[in-house]
């Protein structure tokens, strides 16, 4: 079985079940299956060693599907040492990563992602791959989605979302460059371009652009991400924000990296344990001092 020695923990749990990629299926303690580069793959992490057990899988695939050539750390602590919320994210998931995921299953995905819980958009991904991935269940192309048909996607559990998934389908098989993006163009014009595709607004162009395109300068904003802002930085603030002013805060506080504060934060409160209510405890609120 293949392995890489790394220098530094990988928290495989929340990196591959968190939200950014939603391929992958914890099979057994540890152990998860999903695929990478269009190649089905198991892996597990011990002892800083990641493990897999597809030969046609290089190291080099999966440093960058990880990032491991990202210095994550080094990254991480150009974000303000003031910012108590964000350090909190940091020790609890220390082995938290970004990953790079392939352009057109991450837009598909996000496309799906509507008032979608991460398991059922990973259902729904599954069901794609069961109906139009062939007998190695491959994620769909453009073109196959786009042959399918709506009716077909929406007997995949898409819904209303079938509608756009089809129509961007159909653009991206005939014009399969809009997808290559080049690195030059500054991520709000990369988003803009992506959002005249169907059913692609601020949220999920910035989710395609950080999570497949290693623009850590994007933020998406959701509803988690909307609250805990609310929570952690503007306990105050009762009217709703902008995505102008969040796009500025963001870069204002966090800098050009905001986008890997954002996958921290996402993943913590979202999954941070829950506190009862009590009057002796003050809110867990962290409003940055300025």
């Amino acid at each position: 079985m293949p392995s890489l020695q790394l220098p530094f923990p990988l928290d495989c749990p929340s990196t591959l079940l968190g939200g950014q990629s939603f391929c992958w299926n914890e099979v057994s303690p540890g152990t998860f299956s999903g695929w990478i580069a269009n190649q089905p793959v198991r892996l597990s992490s011990a002892a800083q060693t990641l493990h897999w057990d597809n030969p046609n899988l290089s190291p080099a695939q999966l440093c960058h599907y990880f990032t491991f050539d990202l210095p994550w750390h080094s990254l991480l602590a150009t974000f303000p040492a003031s910012d108590r919320s964000l350090a909190t994210a940091r020790k609890a998931h220390p082995g938290l990563r970004a990953l790079r995921e392939d352009p057109w299953e991450c837009l598909a995905n996000f496309i799906c992602s509507s008032l979608k819980q991460i398991v059922q958009i990973r259902q729904i991904n599954a069901r794609l791959r069961n109906s139009f991935g062939g007998p190695h269940h491959l994620f769909p192309s453009a073109s196959v989605l786009a042959s399918g048909g709506e009716i077909a996607l929406r007997t995949c559990g898409l819904g209303y979302r079938a509608k756009h998934l089809f129509a961007t389908a159909q653009i991206i098989a005939t014009q399969p460059s809009l997808l290559e993006i080049p690195s030059s163009l500054p991520t709000p014009q990369a988003a803009a371009h992506l959002e005249l595709l169907p059913g692609v607004g601020p949220k999920i162009s910035r989710c395609v652009l950080l999570y497949a395109y290693s623009r850590w300068d994007a933020f998406p904003i959701d509803v988690w991400v909307d609250r805990l802002l609310r929570e952690l930085y503007f306990p105050k603030k009762r009217k709703p924000f902008s995505i102008s002013e969040l796009e500025n805060w963001s870069q204002e506080h966090f800098g050009c990296h905001r986008g890997l504060a954002q996958l921290l934060l996402f993943h913590w409160y979202r999954t941070r344990p829950k506190l009862a209510p009590s009057k002796k405890r003050p809110p867990h609120r962290f409003p940055i001092q300025k």
